[in-house]
């Protein structure tokens, strides 16, 4: 009768332990700032941080409902946010702070504080107010804030590079010329070819005008004098390139010129079309015909 009850005794302990251990396995823990959450696979490596860029994949959840998922996509690409420098209490953010690289996590978050700081709009109706949105989440990978801030470095070098060739090419072009160009303070060289006596334009007005746009090696992108159709615009509107804003704010109506527009007066660092690089220099010759004036 003992040993049975000896038995009994034994068996009773060993299932409180196991749902004790059970228990303890499936409950989540809570950060000092609130944020309740569990995590399944923790790796060794450096802690997300402010300033990182983290790329990551989600299923969010309400209640048994799933209402966004990014594995179903196994090859597509993951979602990726900022780690601000302040982070809210409680919310995403602070959830991504806990994980390293290939870290999986579940986030339990309040429906009203992840739509407003996420979506700056109220919670849909289809999201139970009564618990949280579960957050299931597996970090891909993770790029520092100090390897971001050398990309950048690196591309604004590249930049001044660029800017610096561009400027030498462009100055050189001036040099072989021989012509006295007018420069203005943002950069536009400009040539009056024929000078008249008409009326100036003003920011409103609607420009009519015949062109020619050309490379520095001299090369024809673009031209409307063939068609005998003159170009219209409203000046000041930023319908065109700035250099042409600018430009037709100083001719008369009636007058022609040759415009030498650095790339920051025309298409800048991206260029346009297949004919246009980036830091491209260009060269206008311009008829300025008509103004129609605002009314």
């Amino acid at each position: 009768m003992n040993s049975i009850r000896l038995f009994l005794v034994l068996c009773f302990t060993f299932i409180l332990l196991n749902l004790q251990a059970q228990g303890s396995k499936n409950k989540t823990q809570k950060t000092s700032l609130g944020l309740e959450y569990k995590i399944f696979t923790a790796n060794s490596g450096d802690k997300i941080a402010s300033g990182d860029l983290v790329f990551f994949k989600v299923i969010i959840k309400t209640g048994d409902s799933i209402i966004f998922n990014t594995y179903k996509n196994a090859e597509g690409p993951a979602m990726n946010l900022l780690i601000q420098d302040k982070i809210s209490p409680a919310n995403f953010e602070e959830g991504l702070t806990l994980l390293c690289k290939g870290d999986s996590a579940l986030f339990l978050i309040h429906a009203d504080s992840f739509y407003s700081i996420y979506t700056h709009s109220p919670t849909p109706d289809f999201v139970k107010k009564s618990e949280p949105l579960k957050f299931f989440v597996k970090i891909d990978s993770i790029i520092t804030k100090a390897t971001l801030a050398e990309s950048k470095a690196l591309v604004e070098q590249e930049s001044y590079v660029k800017q610096q060739n561009e400027s030498m090419v462009l100055e050189a072009y001036l040099k072989r010329t021989g012509l006295a160009f007018i420069r203005t303070t943002s950069g536009l060289n400009y040539l009056i070819t024929k000078k008249t006596n008409g009326p100036k334009a003003h920011a409103g007005d609607k420009i009519a005008a015949f062109y020619t746009g050309k490379l520095l090696d001299g090369t024809v992108f673009d031209t409307n004098k063939e068609s005998g159709q003159p170009f219209e615009f409203t000046l000041g509107a930023h319908q065109v390139i700035a250099g042409w804003d600018e430009i037709f704010e100083i001719l008369n109506e009636g007058e022609s010129a040759t415009l030498v527009l650095p790339s920051s007066l025309a298409y800048g660092e991206g260029g346009t079309g297949s004919r246009i690089g980036g830091y491209s220099s260009l060269i206008f010759d311009i008829e300025f015909v008509k103004i129609s004036k605002a009314e």
